[in-house]
């Protein structure tokens, strides 16, 4: 299967079980809009080319759509995590749970009558669309759920369609290729601007990718993150 040219050099591996365009259709969506892959057929890594790799499972779609159906057609792979930005987080491994594609609006915040094995342990982290327009609602966030001690990730915003884009601070974002596609992309400042902002508010906060790169291997998050997911979840099932 055709690397995700994002991935190179990391030991990270793109596995999509869905067809077709993802119903959520969140803005900006990088898998509903020309995506590197076909997306009208499914798509599993082999196992030679996992070898002792992870699994993102659905780093394109939904893992909550057809459930089932995606867990266990990625039970083969001894590694990997689920990605999905509905709050239903009956898996069994890691989750990477986007907590606001409607990015202008109030993120999904923890539930204190959920935390436990079946929530929080299996968060990786909480993933945070971030734009020029709602920081209000990153810092929100990024505060509760550090609260709960749950990592929390900033993905920087990047704009294909330039009518959603009218309404972002241009002083913030250039035109350009990132990947294989071109977007209006965050500036390395409005980024780190950023991430001092709402470290005030959450001492632990990650970006995906650095100001400089949005290329994997210069982040690694993702693999760290996983492991200590797993180390979690693996105390949480010997302690209750």
């Amino acid at each position: 299967m055709k690397r995700n040219p994002k991935l190179e050099g990391t030991n990270l591996f793109d596995c999509i079980p869905q067809t077709g365009t993802c119903p959520n259709n969140c803005s900006q969506c990088f898998y509903n809009h020309n995506f590197y892959l076909p997306i009208n057929r499914p798509h599993f890594p082999s196992l030679e080319e996992v070898g002792d790799g992870i699994v993102r499972v659905n780093s394109g779609h939904d893992s909550n759509f057809y459930r089932d159906r995606v867990i266990e057609s990625t039970a083969k792979y001894r590694k990997r995590f689920f990605n999905t930005s509905i709050p239903n987080f009956d898996f069994p491994d890691p989750i990477v749970f986007t907590a606001n594609r409607e990015e202008e609006k109030q993120a999904w915040l923890p539930n204190q009558a959920t935390y436990g094995l079946n929530y929080k342990d299996k968060l990786m982290f909480v993933r945070l669309r971030v734009s020029s327009t709602n920081l209000y609602h990153i810092i929100e966030a990024a505060e509760l759920w550090g609260g709960a001690r749950v990592p929390v990730v900033l993905t920087f915003m990047r704009y294909h369609d330039e009518k959603v884009f009218a309404g972002q601070n241009p002083l913030y974002y250039t035109k350009r290729v990132s990947i294989n596609n071109v977007y209006w992309c965050p500036c390395p400042h409005f980024m780190l601007k950023t991430l001092d902002y709402v470290g005030r508010y959450n001492s632990e906060i990650k970006m995906c990718g650095t100001p400089l790169s949005s290329l994997c291997k210069n982040c690694l998050n993702c693999e760290k993150l996983y492991y200590e997911a797993k180390e979690r979840m693996k105390h949480a099932d010997t302690t209750t």
